[in-house]
């Protein structure tokens, strides 16, 4: 049995699976146990699936975040240039 990634599909894909004749793969707990974490890991990829686009919030905020970084990252570079100057005055 395959599954597709379709809940409706791959649930009769199941069904059907389940109803056939009973071999003795279809009464394996093992079986039984993988198509319903498979179907259980399905259907919470689908109600959980991150967006594909940012809202403009958080586009707002990852912005800000960004320049905020920027901002630390250009500061400590004039510090470091700072006390490299002084100590470069100091030792001479």
């Amino acid at each position: 049995m395959i599954l597709t990634g379709d809940p409706m599909t791959d649930r009769a894909a199941v069904q059907d699976h389940l109803a056939a004749p009973a071999t003795h793969d279809n009464d394996d707990p093992v079986t039984l146990h993988r198509i319903m974490q498979s179907m259980i890991g399905d259907g919470l990829k689908q109600r959980y699936a991150p967006p594909q686009r940012l809202s403009h919030e958080l586009f707002v905020l990852m912005m800000q975040l960004s320049e905020n970084e920027r901002r630390g990252k250009a500061r400590r570079a004039q510090t470091k240039q700072k006390q490299t100057k002084e100590a470069a005055a100091i030792a001479s």
